[in-house]
């Protein structure tokens, strides 16, 4: 299947990694923002994490990554739900302290 990615151009998208990507666990993520509550604020930041993933993997495939590299990269999100980052925040350790 050939993508259109609106940074990386056009790329044909074939085997494992087109039934990744059409996967309804891949496709959930067209519905989750990259950017979390931030677009409620900032109506311009549209991109989801659906196309963040294919970008990443288009990303890697671009620099010659191999087919294993290039799975990874489109399903390093693929666990995200929405607002997940705010319910690592709100569940961490307040014991910890980050520097």
């Amino acid at each position: 299947m050939k993508y259109t990615d609106v940074l990386y151009g056009e790329f044909e998208i074939d085997g494992v990694l087109e039934r990744l990507f059409k996967s309804d666990a891949m496709q959930r993520l067209a519905g989750v923002h990259q950017a979390g509550a931030a677009y409620l604020v900032q109506k311009n930041w549209t991109v989801n994490r659906l196309e963040h993933s294919v970008g990443v993997m288009l990303l890697v495939k671009k620099f010659g990554a191999k087919l294993d590299e290039q799975i990874a990269a489109l399903l390093h999100d693929i666990s995200h739900t929405s607002f997940s980052h705010v319910v690592d925040y709100l569940m961490q350790d307040k014991r910890r302290r980050i520097s």
